[in-house]
């Protein structure tokens, strides 16, 4: 009974730290973008 409870709290977490992780991702290559390794960075996503 209170196993689908558990497993949807679980993917809400889940998805929350992942979205608050890319978050913090992009406010840091926006804070850092005049520096080289960003540069880099994005030269090599996009070859991809």
């Amino acid at each position: 009974m209170r196993s689908p409870l558990r497993w949807a709290i679980a993917g809400y977490l889940l998805l929350f730290m992942t979205l608050a992780l890319m978050r913090m991702r992009n406010l840091i290559l926006l804070m850092e973008k005049r520096r080289p390794w960003v540069s880099e960075l994005i030269l090599k996503r996009g070859h991809r």
